[in-house]
């Protein structure tokens, strides 16, 4: 139990919209820094993951989200379900893989925020481009210190500053259309199941997100309803934010072979002038700040739960008796992504797919086990078709996680094994040390 004052929990203070705006900064965030990825594998190959894989991969994790949400809101959300239900050794698999991901992916954003202070200051030095990432993760880490509704409302901002540009740039973009959007349909290089598991991965790590939203039930008004309906309401958003901006641009702008990160600016531009393109500019910063503020909530109160739980440190456990917030695990992920962006690292997609997969696999998991327990049927929301409909919802994202391990399997399988083995190495670690205090001699 956490030892802030009081005896005191997490309140529930995010409404609905608060939540909504928490899920689309976590599944999406709008396209932004999704330009690299249309040269890397082709156009068509892009739209056409862009516009089919949600059905295979985020649509049916929502519904197993929104399930589960609605059967056991509790702070930790998938962590603290697998943990019960599986017991210790899968909960502590299941959290270790977040934490994991969170390392690999959050700590980018920063880093991109410094970097694109160039397109203002182009001399700026690579030190106070860190300076500035580092001012970001402080800001970012304080409106998250100060609790989650502020974080929502912030995110609900945000979104809507970020998402006004590409309805701009849709709607110019079809009006201008001269090019086939879908041709070529993949990039020269791009053949072979190599290519296509790295687009499918690509992919998935476009339209993953969808179970951290549970991870901070507690703080969410009414989460048994609140949280399905976020679901319902937010998914669709996502898949067109990713989708329609990028059909548009490739259909008016074309040059698919040029773009790269931050070309939506110069997407801008020509459909808009300096208007637009200041716009998009800003709102790709306010996608990364977004992305950053929601997971920043998710991966703080997993952690939380696992020191709860003794599988952590118990300081990570306080709460502040004010803002009922996990104050020192804030400071702790703060100190580190200060640290990383020190570091010159690139994100391992492929790997961050291979762990993020194993955690979602695990809270799919427990649908199926969930419903094979038969008893009387919850009120709320519950995946539609019965256990057919269930296993369904199981199958298809497991699929498309087994088929992206197998593609990526012959250049990446060094470093994604060895993600997923962490977790049973620090276990085992723990558990020894556990044995070792208890056989000690009362005393000694």
């Amino acid at each position: 139990m956490s030892d802030a004052p009081g005896g005191a929990r997490f309140k529930a203070r995010a409404g609905l919209v608060s939540v909504m705006g928490l899920i689309y900064a976590s599944g999406c965030g709008g396209p932004y820094g999704t330009e690299n990825y249309v040269g890397q594998t082709g156009p068509g190959l892009l739209i056409l993951l862009l516009f089919v894989l949600p059905w295979f991969w985020s649509v049916p994790m929502a519904m197993a989200t929104a399930e589960l949400s609605t059967l056991r809101p509790v702070e930790g959300g998938y962590y603290r379900w697998v943990r019960e239900i599986f017991g210790e050794y899968w909960g502590f698999q299941a959290g270790t893989w977040a934490i994991i991901a969170s390392l690999l992916d959050n700590a980018l954003y920063p880093a991109l925020f410094g970097k694109s202070l160039q397109h203002w200051f182009p001399d700026m030095p690579w030190w106070q481009q860190n300076l500035a990432a580092v001012g970001f993760i402080m800001v970012l880490t304080f409106l998250n210190y100060r609790g989650i509704g502020i974080v929502g409302t912030t995110s609900v901002v945000l979104s809507l500053f970020l998402m006004a540009p590409l309805v701009w740039v849709v709607v110019a973009g079809l009006m201008h259309a001269r090019f086939n959007p879908l041709v070529p349909f993949r990039a020269a290089g791009v053949n072979g199941l190599g290519g296509f598991g790295s687009g499918l991965a690509l992919a998935m790590w476009f339209y993953s997100g969808m179970t951290e939203i549970s991870t901070a039930s507690e703080e969410i008004k009414r989460p048994a309803r609140t949280i399905p309906l976020a679901l319902v309401l937010v998914v669709p958003i996502i898949i067109l934010s990713y989708s329609a901006p990028t059909l548009a641009g490739l259909a008016a702008v074309g040059n698919w072979q040029s773009w790269t990160s931050g070309h939506y600016a110069e997407i801008g531009r020509i459909l808009g002038g300096p208007i637009l393109e200041t716009w998009t500019f800003l709102g790709s910063v306010a996608s990364y700040a977004v992305i950053f503020l929601a997971y920043l909530v998710w991966y703080s109160r997993l952690t939380w739960a696992m020191a709860e739980d003794r599988s952590l440190p118990k300081v990570m456990t306080r709460l502040h008796p004010r803002y009922a917030t996990p104050y020192v695990t804030l400071l702790c992920y703060a100190t580190i992504y200060s640290v990383f962006v020190w570091v010159p690292f690139e994100r391992l997609l492929v790997v961050d797919m291979w762990v993020t997969g194993a955690y979602s696999m695990a809270t799919l998991a427990l649908l199926v086990r969930l419903r094979s327990r038969g008893g009387e049927r919850p009120a709320g929301f519950r995946v539609p078709g019965g256990k057919p409909g269930a296993w369904i919802v199981v199958i298809l994202p497991a699929l498309t996680w087994v088929v992206a391990l197998y593609a990526t399997a012959r250049q990446d399988w060094i470093a994604g094994t060895t993600a997923l083995l962490i977790g049973t190495v620090i276990y085992a670690s723990m558990k020894s040390v556990r044995r070792a205090r208890a056989a000690r001699p009362f005393g000694s």
